[in-house]
């Protein structure tokens, strides 16, 4: 009895603690695949064991909730089923369309998420602000049944302004209109007058993934959707970097310049299927909406064979469409990217605002350029986060030292995220080189096995490089030491950036 009597509160808490990181670095281990994430959260939880825990317990494992999990699991059923009675038996079989090396990759997709590569579809890529907003304008003026929009970002200032003008009309003229965007990317928008607006001329307006103290215990606030479509009549769909943001206003004062970005403008079959990843993201945020796009769906119903590849093909281009989520059975798009940097004979070319790689990927570009590939990284000379700016820079030597082409854009702050692969493979779409797209974001990426498509995408590369200046492997090792210190210390973080 008089042991107890001397144990102070303090011991209780230090105890009761100790337990708790224990618990935590047991869930760390059983819980989490990539093995750099394991080593981030256990040094974290080591240095810091009383943060550690908490941000173990807040953003340690993607948790999107028991509900959304459900309704997540109905869309699913929905859309293998809609799948299977409408597009199965219209899935290309890509055997005899592509090189056979890219056979494999193009099953990795099909495998999770059932969406198969089509035939039929045209795109038309668009590298500037005002070629993108007037492209998308004239569409939505022109819209007869539906116009669908999601993006992470949408920030009504200048030529954005436009466009929502623009989304309230067609919804007054009888369009169904909705607009799915980010609660936390977005978090301007809702708050502005736009949101509301919209609401009053009959668009509805939801947010994706919503976040609140109580929702913290329950799901994971950091997880974001990442995605950017805009769908109109089923028939025409935007996906690509661009949020929107007119850049003349957007972070100007980040010290980074104009934000550069692309989109792409297809229409054919996969616009269905981008329809499809729409309808999901709208239907599984709560049960109103889940019943709501399920009624939608069956009213208009007599519609879907009008939007069926043999009726909507435009063009001669072999495409998929890769939705990929921290649901997922698989991470889709990673094994996708990896896949193909491994399946490259001649050359990788990839620009991205943010690259934090782990080891398989790291690997696979290293490898790439020590077997002779050409692989070049084009990369902002300056990003509005600090960590990842000083994360991505300690991967240079391992980079440099294997051959790897490092260029820093210096035209603002290139946010494409492409990828081309020798001369007859691109991925285009929303996803950075890091973890958090490839693990945490909800994302959209189009796959084209196209040599016209791609050979567009690769001299838009080639501009880039144009505005940008490369890095030696020589000067950059003459940097002071202390430099690398900081780099690599932060790079023991980058799982969780």
């Amino acid at each position: 009895m008089s042991v107890l009597q001397n144990i102070t509160w303090g011991e209780i808490f230090l105890a009761a603690h100790t337990c708790a990181a224990l618990a935590c670095m047991v869930r760390v281990l059983y819980k989490q695949r990539n093995v750099g994430s394991v080593f981030a959260w256990l040094i974290i939880l080591f240095l810091f064991p009383i943060f550690g825990t908490l941000a173990y317990l807040m953003l340690g494992e993607p948790r999107l909730g028991a509900a959304r999990a459900k309704r997540s699991g109905e869309m699913n059923r929905f859309y293998r089923g809609f799948a299977e009675k409408y597009l199965a038996d219209r899935y290309l079989d890509i055997a005899g369309q592509v090189r056979p090396r890219y056979h494999g990759i193009g099953r990795i997709t099909e495998r999770v998420t059932g969406l198969g590569a089509t035939q039929g579809n045209a795109m038309e890529l668009l590298s500037t602000t005002d070629e993108i907003v007037d492209a998308m304008l004239a569409d939505i003026e022109a819209a007869q049944h539906s116009c669908l929009l999601a993006f992470y970002i949408i920030e009504p200032q200048g030529r954005i302004e436009e466009l929502m003008s623009a989304v309230a009309r067609a919804a007054q003229r009888g369009v169904d209109c909705a607009v799915l965007a980010d609660a936390v990317g977005s978090l301007g928008f809702f708050d502005s007058r736009w949101a509301q607006t919209l609401r009053d001329a009959g668009v509805e307006v939801h947010a994706s993934l919503p976040v609140g103290l109580l929702r913290t215990f329950f799901t994971r606030s950091d997880l974001r959707n990442h995605r950017k479509i805009l769908v109109t009549d089923g028939k025409v769909g935007y996906t690509g970097s661009y949020n929107l943001v007119d850049p003349r206003f957007f972070k100007q004062d980040s010290g980074v310049g104009e934000w550069v970005d692309v989109m792409m403008r297809c229409t054919g079959p996969l616009v269905l299927e981008m329809s499809a990843v729409f309808f999901a993201d709208l239907a599984v945020e709560d049960d109103e909406n889940l019943q709501g796009i399920q009624q939608y769906i069956a009213l208009h119903e007599d519609r879907i064979p009008t939007l069926l590849p043999e009726n909507v093909a435009q063009g001669g281009i072999v495409a998929q469409v890769i939705p990929s989520a921290p649901d997922q059975s698989d991470r889709v798009i990673y094994e996708t990217i990896v896949s193909a940097v491994h399946s490259a004979t001649r050359r990788v070319t990839i620009t991205t605002p943010y690259f934090v790689p782990d080891e398989p990927l790291l690997t696979a570009l290293t490898t790439a350029a020590k077997r002779g590939v050409a692989v070049t990284l084009i990369l902002p000379a300056q990003v509005d986060s600090l960590l990842v700016r000083y994360a991505s820079r300690a991967y240079y030597p391992m980079l440099l030292a294997a051959g790897v082409d490092i260029a820093l854009f210096e035209g603002g702050l290139l946010h494409a995220k492409t990828m081309v692969i020798d001369d007859d493979y691109a991925l285009f779409g929303t996803v950075n080189m890091d973890m958090r797209s490839f693990f945490l974001n909800l994302e959209i990426s189009l796959a084209i096995y196209d040599r016209p498509t791609t050979a567009r995408i690769a001299a838009l590369q080639q501009g880039y490089l144009a505005d940008s200046r490369r890095i030696s492997a020589e000067v950059w090792e003459k940097r002071p030491k202390w430099w690398g210190l900081v780099e690599n210390t932060v790079r023991l973080m980058s799982p969780l950036l």
